[in-house]
């Protein structure tokens, strides 16, 4: 894999330019440098659009980075968001539930692998993945779009971590964690894991979930960015949904008519109803005549025989 040659789509260019200032998943200077010194969006004069535009940006640039918008779209876009069960009390503090948008991306192979800080970066978290370097419930998976199941085990290979290294002699098979540099931001574990550093391993508990007063998915944006995000692929992701084809006109005594969409459905069942009665009355009408006719033929077969036993 290191030897092809990898599609520009899927290069960034200059990632961690400070002029750009768009926050990654990394934990490079240039990037922990962006996080501290940007400065929230002004919204006030701009146009929903520009809006919805900034906000798909910078998440963008941040949960998604790797991959393409129309790969982001098929695979790991779905407009009806994880619900639960509520309080009153509950609901008054729960955040956006858009905020939830890109928690199907929380279930990808790299995304996890950078999570459970076992990469400095997603790009990283990527390329392990792909040079065989992680094992999903013992097999190796190549795969970094894998999409975890709640209860899957991602080992990755101790060898390659630069933050652990093996302890004591009496211990050979323990591991100690060493923070690295700049690292200091991203060091939390979602609730959604459950890492162990000692063994090099994470399992996937679930998918986020809303939460009162906290939003799971660890993003340094506000939820309200989210919001316009969701917004703005949600009409992507209908326009380019196939839909069904448009109906066959409603005829009624001979008069192509156009109702609303309830009372259409109950003109068109009755009309259906009809049709059915109709048939069925028909079909009786068939199997009595085909009866009447059978017989009258028995009958006359009869007669024919009787005629000749008396000649």
């Amino acid at each position: 894999m290191s030897g092809k040659r990898i599609p520009s789509r899927w290069k960034v260019k200059d990632p961690f330019n400070p002029a750009r200032s768009l926050v990654r998943m990394s934990w490079n200077k240039l990037n922990t440098y962006v996080l501290a010194t940007k400065k929230p969006v002004d919204f006030g004069r701009r146009s929903v659009f520009q809006q919805k535009w900034i906000a798909k940006r910078e998440l963008r640039a941040y949960h998604v980075p790797n991959i393409t918008e129309d790969q982001l779209l098929k695979r790991h876009w779905k407009s009806q968001l994880p619900l639960r069960q509520l309080s009153v009390k509950e609901q008054e503090s729960l955040p956006p539930v858009q905020a939830l948008a890109f928690g199907e991306l929380e279930r990808r192979l790299d995304v996890v692998v950078f999570r459970s800080h076992f990469a400095s970066s997603i790009f990283e978290a990527r390329t392990t993945v792909v040079h065989g370097h992680v094992r999903v419930n013992g097999e190796k998976c190549p795969y970094p779009a894998r999409r975890l199941l709640p209860g899957d085990m991602v080992t990755i290979n101790p060898n390659i971590q630069s933050q652990t290294d093996i302890l004591a002699a009496k211990h050979p098979n323990a591991r100690r964690f060493h923070p690295q540099p700049y690292m200091a931001p991203w060091m939390f574990i979602p609730a959604y894991l459950e890492v162990c550093y000692n063994t090099c391993s994470t399992i996937f508990l679930r998918t986020p979930l809303p939460q009162p007063s906290e939003v799971e998915i660890p993003s340094p944006h506000a939820p309200d960015m989210h919001s316009l995000a969701y917004e703005w692929y949600s009409r992507i992701k209908g326009s380019k949904t196939k839909r069904p084809p448009p109906a066959d006109p409603l005829v009624v005594n001979g008069q192509s008519v156009r109702l609303k969409a309830k009372f259409d459905s109950i003109m068109r069942a009755r009309l259906k109803q009809e049709r059915d009665d109709k048939w069925e009355i028909w079909a009786k009408k068939e199997e009595e005549e085909r009866l009447k006719s059978l017989a009258a033929k028995m009958a006359t077969v009869a007669q024919n025989k009787t005629t000749e036993l008396n000649a």
